[in-house]
This record gives C-alpha cells, sequence and structure tokens, in this order.
C-alpha cells in the first residue's frame, strides 16, 4: 500500500478562506419569504381592502359579537391584525367579506396563538343556537382560508402591527387586552370561574379589573354622594 505523503514544514499551507456570514432574517422576513406556494406570500395591501376590513368590522353580526367580549379574551386589536393579514394571504375577494369568512380566520388565529379553550365560543357567535349542527360547515371556510393562503397561518407582531398603520385610531385597534388575560395559567392556578360563560349572551365572563377600567363595576368604587350621606349619619348620630 502506498503510504500518505507527510506534510513538511517547507510545503505551503494552503490559505483559509472565511466562509461569507449568512444575515439572519428577521421574523417579518422568515414570515413572508419562507418556503411555499407563491401564493401565500403577502401581497400588498390596498386602499380598498382596508375600507372593505373596516366595514366588515361594522357587521351587526360581528360587532354585537365583539361587544360580549368584555375582557377582550377573543378579540382582541392582535387577533383582529391576524384576521386582517389572513385576508390579505388568502387573497379574499371584495363580495367575500362577509362575516362567515371573518369568523373562520378568527377561530384559525385563535387555533394558532390562544391556548385557553374560549375559541369555542366563536362558533355560537357565527351560527346561533343551531351551531352545534352547522359547524362543519363553519370550519369548512376556516380551512378554506387555510388553504388559500399556504396553509401558513402563523402571524408575526410585526405584520400585526404593519396591518394597524393605516388606520391606527380606529376602535378595533384600541382594543388592548390586560396583561393578567395574557399569562399562561396552570390549570390548579385558575379560579374557579375561568372556564365559566354567560350561557345568554354567549360571553366570558368579565373579571373585575376589566369592568373598573370600564367603568361598568359598581363594587369598586361607592359614588361619592353615598359617602357623604354615610358621613353626615355618622355625625348625627355622635351629636346624639
Amino acid at each position: 500500500m502506498a503510504r500518505r505523503k507527510q506534510r513538511t514544514t517547507k510545503d505551503p499551507v494552503p490559505p483559509q478562506v472565511p466562509k461569507p456570514e449568512k444575515r439572519k432574517r428577521t421574523r417579518k422576513e422568515s414570515e413572508e419569504n419562507d418556503d411555499g406556494p407563491s401564493t401565500s406570500k403577502q401581497p400588498a395591501r390596498t386602499f380598498m381592502d382596508g375600507e372593505k376590513f373596516y366595514q366588515l368590522l361594522e357587521h351587526k353580526l360581528i360587532r354585537d359579537s365583539l361587544d360580549m367580549d368584555p375582557c377582550l379574551k377573543l378579540t382582541d386589536k392582535y387577533l383582529l391584525a391576524m384576521v386582517r393579514v389572513y385576508f390579505q394571504r388568502a387573497r379574499i375577494k371584495e363580495e367575500e367579506y362577509i362575516a362567515g369568512y371573518f369568523f373562520g380566520a378568527l377561530l384559525l388565529a385563535h387555533e394558532m396563538e390562544e391556548e385557553t379553550s374560549f375559541r369555542g365560543l366563536i362558533y355560537s357567535w357565527a351560527l346561533g343556537e343551531m351551531y352545534q349542527e352547522l359547524w362543519t360547515r363553519f370550519t369548512k371556510l376556516r380551512d378554506e382560508i387555510w388553504s388559500r393562503m399556504g396553509f401558513r397561518a402563523w402571524v408575526s407582531k410585526e405584520s400585526c402591527e404593519e396591518a394597524m398603520t393605516d388606520n391606527p385610531t380606529h376602535w378595533a385597534w384600541r382594543r388592548e387586552r390586560q396583561e393578567h388575560h395574557g399569562l399562561a395559567l396552570k390549570e390548579h392556578h385558575k379560579p374557579p370561574d375561568y372556564y365559566f360563560f354567560r350561557h345568554s349572551a354567549h360571553s366570558p365572563t368579565a373579571c373585575s379589573w376589566c369592568q373598573e377600567r370600564a367603568g361598568t363595576s359598581q363594587e369598586a368604587e361607592p359614588p361619592k354622594a353615598t359617602q357623604k350621606t354615610q358621613s353626615t349619619r355618622k355625625k348625627r348620630r355622635k351629636k346624639r
């Protein structure tokens, strides 16, 4: 067998060429330029898309559903922004801006981001009292949107915030969820009424913090008039 020639100190050493450094892609670039069908890339927003989306939010069924979410567990600004991004990726047509596609996209956003079972209420919002019989049609709309955008449902925070830039003062983008509702709690740390819903309104219960913030809690701060009357009564009792 031929022996391998040992390199001596006199032999020239080949120069070490440094490898070019790979630039790290941002979350937004990874989200939009990842491998997948060309139809899945996010198209440019147009003025008409924004107008149709804001008009869709004024739909009676959608607006009533948003009003029934006191703590914004189901419909905060980021989930609504994800719905708008899904519409853009799926290239929803003008005549397809309907409540069915809205709730289908909202359900998909919940399945991507949320860990609680609150998303089950979306069925009753969209389909009414007969939702248990019609839920298969509703899930087909969700799957249709998912398929039309190339099965890419992940949306970065940067893309959500970009979807709000054309009309930042709109009421939909002021739906800020409180921090205590953004935590992933373990089962043994959850309060007894964590999964309790008001059946009549099909809505999650409003916690005392959110009620106090909205000014709807009567127990948070008693009226000033009652405080004055109580103080005057105490003074009268002391005089007696």
